[in-house]
């Protein structure tokens, strides 16, 4: 598979996930376009920047795929949290949020990345 489309299938799975913890966050009342539009947009931001710019640059370093995932999941959880709060969630309920939503998102990612290579094998 490309790496657009690989990544393609990562943003699908990341937004289904992400998603809905962001659109569900207490904050301000807002219509639910409007909540909708703001968790898609904290992904949409961080995971092209992951994938695009913060991967590569850290292929040429020799770095452990668990140190450069670790850097990457620490940029989309900090710059999620910081754009839900520019949104007026306030902003120990943004970090929360973000934690939340990342935690889920790295975790069903890795086991769609891992399990099935390991119970095909």
């Amino acid at each position: 598979m490309g790496l657009v489309l690989s990544w393609l299938e990562a943003f699908v799975l990341t937004q289904g996930i992400e998603m809905g913890v962001y659109a569900n966050a207490p904050g301000p009342a807002r219509p639910w376009p409007e909540r909708l539009a703001i968790a898609f947009g904290a992904s949409a931001i961080t995971h092209p920047i992951v994938n695009f710019v913060i991967v590569p640059l850290y292929a040429p370093l020799h770095v452990d795929w668990w140190t450069m995932v670790a850097w990457a999941e620490a940029f989309a959880f900090v710059t999620e949290a910081l754009w839900l709060a520019a949104f007026g969630t306030p902003f120990v309920l943004a970090v929360l949020t973000s934690l939340v939503a990342n935690g889920l998102s790295f975790s069903i990612g890795v086991f769609c990345y891992f399990v099935p290579d390991m119970l095909f094998e």
